[in-house]
């Protein structure tokens, strides 16, 4: 079964529920996952809008990344964990029965916390996912600059574009993965401390590249860094102890925090 946005060779989902009229992209209600007895997350419910970066902060442990991996369904390539809840693409549920995950990861794709780039020149490594989608040589080669332009790397690979992508710089093979992600047009790009292996420079590019692409598309951006989300993002969400203590836009999340956890955190006093 396809998703809202998924138009090739399926049939088209059943009218999805009244969620997203705002425009909101992705949400989640009531999402809740388990290893086994142990509660990881409980009641998470909120909402991503279009065009925009959402930071989610919160010390180690609170969840965060097994959040972040429910919404594309990545947590199922982690045995023995239960989710519960609904997590709505474009007002689809995705853990509907039916939705191919496969396809719900071609729309809201990942970038991991280390470059994952594959054993093969810098111009294959952002093809893969065309290639696996049988698109025709002129369609991956526009594709294929177009996610390289988008991602910044452009103009540091286009002499290089045959070379092997081990061969670039730590910071260069993070902005690969973010093109490869981008090759498949994905809506929703979600990334689980995607520059906490990088130097102070690389880091630097890679925000000013998700900067730029939050005017394209909705960005989810796990952080352990408190400083990166205040200047990168224009929403924060805090987590703590597997529950959303708050979220809202960032300048206001970070000088008039509503809860007194949060404020907690944002200052250092945390624990």
């Amino acid at each position: 079964m396809a998703l809202p946005d998924e138009t090739r060779g399926a049939v088209r989902m059943s009218a999805p529920p009244p969620i997203s009229n705002d425009g909101t992209v992705l949400a989640t209600r009531g999402l809740g996952v388990r290893a086994r007895q142990h509660a990881i997350l409980t009641d998470i419910t909120i909402d991503f809008p279009p065009r925009s970066l959402t930071a989610i902060i919160g010390p180690s442990g609170c969840g965060k990344t097994t959040f972040v991996r429910t919404l594309n369904r990545m947590t199922e390539t982690s045995p023995g964990l239960s989710v519960s809840g609904e997590v709505f693409y474009l007002g689809q549920n995705i853990y509907a029965r039916g939705i191919n995950p496969v396809l719900v990861r071609r729309r809201i794709g990942m970038v991991f916390q280390r470059p994952t780039v594959f054993p093969m020149s810098v111009f294959e490594n952002v093809a893969f996912g065309l290639r696996l989608e049988h698109e025709p040589a002129d369609v991956v080669e526009e594709e294929v600059q177009r996610s390289l332009e988008r991602s910044g790397l452009w103009e540091e690979v286009k002499n290089r574009l045959d070379k092997p992508a081990l061969s670039l710089s730590g910071g260069q093979q993070q902005r690969l993965c973010i093109a490869r992600a981008l090759a498949v047009r994905p809506r929703v790009l979600l990334l689980d401390e995607a520059t906490s292996s990088l130097d102070p420079a690389s880091t630097q590019r890679v925000e000013a590249t998700l900067e730029e692409l939050s005017h394209e598309i909705t960005i989810i951006l796990v952080t352990h860094n408190v400083a990166q989300a205040a200047r990168a993002s224009d929403r924060t969400a805090y987590f703590y102890q597997g529950r959303l203590i708050e979220v809202g836009p960032t300048e206001e999340l970070f000088e008039r925090p509503k809860e007194k956890l949060t404020e907690e955190y944002i200052t250092g006093r945390f624990g």
